[in-house]
C-alpha cells in the first residue's frame, strides 16, 4: 500500500487526501441529519458567502488569462440560470445547479493540483493546505444544500461525495495528460466557467433559502463564509503557469 502511494504523482496524492477529507465531513454530517436540517438556512447563508466570495476571487485571474473570460463567465451563470428557468416548478435545479457549481469548482481544484505541483512541489504542497480544508466545507455544505432542496439524506450523501470529493482527483488525473498541451489562457477559460457557476449558486439561488432564517444569524454565518474564503485565498494564487510544450522548462544551456 505505501509502495502504491509513493507510485502516486504528487497531484494525484493530494487530490486524494481532498477527497478523503470531503468524505469525512460527509460522514460527520450524515450521522447527525437532524442537525443538519436544523441548521440548513445558516448552511446555506455560509456556503452563500464561500461561493459568491470565490467566484470574486477566480475572475481576475480568469480575465488576466484570456480577453474572453468575462464573457464565458457570463455564460457559466446564464447557463444554470437557464436551468433554473426548466426546473423551476420541480426540485430538479435544487439537485442540478448545486451539484453541476460545486462539481466543477471541484474538478477545477483538483486540476489545480497538477498545474500547482507541476510548478513547484513545494508549492503545491503549500497551497493544498487551504484547497483541502476547502473541501471538507465544501462536502458539508454541499450535502446540507441538496436536502434543502428537497433531496433526501442518500441523493444528499451521494451528490455530496460526486460533486465534492470524487471530482477532485478526476480533475488532478485528467490534469496529468492534457497539462503539457494546454495554455494558460485555456485555462482562464474553464476558471471563469466555473467562476460564472458558482456566482449563480452564491448569489441567485442559495438566498431563497435563507429568507426564513433569524437575521443575524444568517449574517454572521454568510460573514463567516466569506472570511474562510477570503482567508484559504491567501498565498494561493489561482492561476500558475501551466507547464506547455511551447513554454514549459527552461532550456538546458547544453542543449543546442
Amino acid at each position: 500500500m505505501i509502495d502504491f502511494l509513493e507510485s502516486l504523482p504528487l497531484a494525484v496524492l493530494a487530490s486524494l487526501v481532498a477527497a478523503g477529507v470531503a468524505t469525512l465531513g460527509l460522514v460527520i454530517v450524515s450521522i447527525n441529519d437532524a442537525w443538519a436540517m436544523r441548521n440548513r438556512v445558516h448552511f446555506a447563508a455560509f456556503a452563500s458567502g464561500i461561493l459568491v466570495t470565490t467566484a470574486l476571487l477566480l475572475l481576475p485571474s480568469a480575465f488576466k488569462a484570456h480577453p474572453n473570460a468575462p464573457f464565458v463567465a457570463l455564460a457559466g451563470y446564464l447557463l444554470l440560470f437557464g436551468v433554473n428557468a426548466l426546473f423551476r416548478q420541480g426540485k430538479g435545479l435544487m439537485v442540478i445547479a448545486p451539484l453541476f457549481a460545486i462539481g466543477i469548482h471541484s474538478f477545477l481544484d483538483g486540476f489545480e493540483y497538477g498545474i500547482l505541483f507541476d510548478h513547484d512541489p513545494f508549492v503545491g504542497w503549500v497551497a493544498s493546505i487551504g484547497l483541502i480544508t476547502h473541501e471538507f466545507a465544501e462536502a458539508v455544505i454541499l450535502y446540507a444544500v441538496l436536502r434543502t432542496g428537497g433531496a433526501n439524506a442518500l441523493v444528499s450523501w451521494l451528490g455530496g461525495f460526486i460533486g465534492a470529493a470524487i471530482t477532485t482527483p478526476l480533475g488532478a488525473v485528467v490534469s496529468l495528460e492534457v497539462l503539457d498541451g494546454m495554455s494558460q489562457p485555456d485555462f482562464g477559460l474553464f476558471l471563469a466557467a466555473a467562476a460564472g457557476a458558482l456566482l449563480y449558486v452564491g448569489a441567485t439561488h442559495l438566498p431563497t433559502h435563507v429568507i426564513d432564517g433569524i437575521r443575524a444569524r444568517v449574517l454572521i454565518a454568510y460573514l463567516l463564509g466569506v472570511l474562510l474564503a477570503f482567508g484559504l485565498s491567501f498565498g494561493h494564487d489561482h492561476i500558475e503557469e501551466p507547464h506547455d510544450a511551447s513554454m514549459g522548462h527552461e532550456q538546458d544551456p547544453h542543449d543546442h
